[in-house]
C-alpha cells in the first residue's frame, strides 16, 4: 500500500498520509514522495485549484520515524546534512507550491508534523485536535522547520513550545494562529469543504499569486518592497484571467473559473 495517496476530484487535488500504524511519521520514502507530488505542481499542465493535505488514522502526523533518525544519528555529518537538506525541500515544495495547501488535522501532530502543518495555507482542525514541538525531549531541535513555525505563531510563541515542548490544545493553538478553522469533530469535513469552497472563488492564477505576493511582502523591508508589489499588482491586473473575470463582473455573469465549481462554491 503507497504511504503517500492522491486523489484528483475535478479541481481539488487531496494527497494523503497513509501510514497509520506509525502515525503518519514521514521516512524518507514519504519525503521524496510529497516532495516530488508539490515540486510537480510547478510545472504541471493541469494544475489543480487548490490542495488538501490529510491523514488517516488517529493521528495526524508523528513527524520524523524515529528508526530513520536512530539510523542517522549514527551516520556521519555530511550524510545527516543531506538527508534534512532533503526534509527542507520537501517542506518547502508545499510552502512555496503555486496551488493553496488546506491541511485537515485530526488527533496528534508533533515536531515535523507540526512543521507540515506549518507549511500549509490554511489550517482546518478538529477540537480534539493537539500539536507538539517536542524535539528538545529528543535531544535535538526543531532545524528545517523554524521558519515556518517562527512565521506561523511568532518568534516568542515558537521560542517558548520549542524549549517547553509542552502539548498544546486545539483552542490554543486557534488563539496563537496555528490553527485557522478550529471545527467540532463532527463537522470536521463540512468545515473543510466550506473553507476549500471560498479559495476556489478566486481565480486559480491570482491565488498563486497571492501566496508569492504574501512571501515576497514578508521577506522584504518596508521601504522597499514598492517596486516588488507594484509589479505585482500590474502584472495580475493585465492577465487573461483578470480580464475575464472583469468582463464577466460586468456582465453580471459568474467568473469562468466558476462555472463548474457548483459542487464546491455553492
Amino acid at each position: 500500500m503507497p504511504k503517500i495517496l492522491t486523489e484528483r476530484q475535478g479541481p481539488v487535488l487531496t494527497v494523503t498520509l497513509n501510514r497509520p500504524e506509525a502515525h503518519n511519521a514521514f521516512d524518507h520514502e514519504m519525503v521524496v514522495a510529497l516532495r516530488n507530488i508539490f515540486e510537480g505542481l510547478v510545472q504541471a499542465d493541469d494544475r489543480p485549484h487548490a490542495v488538501v493535505l490529510k491523514a488517516e488514522g488517529k493521528t495526524f502526523c508523528a513527524g520524523g520515524d524515529l528508526n530513520d533518525m536512530r539510523r542517522l544519528g549514527k551516520a556521519d555529518f555530511e550524510e545527516n546534512l543531506a538527508s534534512a537538506m532533503e526534509l527542507g525541500e520537501m517542506f518547502r515544495a508545499i510552502r512555496l507550491s503555486p496551488v493553496p495547501v488546506v491541511a485537515r488535522v485530526q488527533g496528534g501532530a508533533y515536531g515535523g508534523g507540526v512543521g507540515l502543518i506549518c507549511a500549509c495555507d490554511i489550517v482546518v482542525a478538529d477540537t480534539d485536535a493537539f500539536f507538539a514541538l517536542t524535539e528538545a525531549r529528543l535531544g535535538m531541535v526543531a532545524g528545517v522547520i523554524s521558519p515556518m513555525v517562527v512565521g506561523r505563531i511568532g518568534l516568542s510563541r515558537a521560542r517558548v513550545y520549542c524549549l517547553l515542548g509542552d502539548r498544546i490544545d486545539a483552542r490554543e493553538a486557534y488563539r496563537i494562529g496555528l490553527v485557522d478553522v478550529l471545527a467540532k469533530h463532527s463537522e470536521l469535513d463540512k468545515d473543510l469543504t466550506m473553507t476549500v469552497g471560498s479559495l476556489l472563488k478566486g481565480g486559480p492564477r491570482a491565488l498563486g499569486k497571492v501566496k508569492e505576493l504574501v512571501e515576497g511582502a514578508y521577506a522584504l523591508p518596508f521601504n522597499e518592497s514598492l517596486e516588488f508589489t507594484a509589479r505585482m499588482i500590474a502584472e495580475a491586473r493585465t492577465s487573461p484571467e483578470a480580464q475575464a473575470a472583469l468582463e464577466a463582473f460586468f456582465a453580471k455573469k459568474p467568473a469562468p473559473w466558476l462555472v463548474d465549481l457548483e459542487d464546491w462554491t455553492s
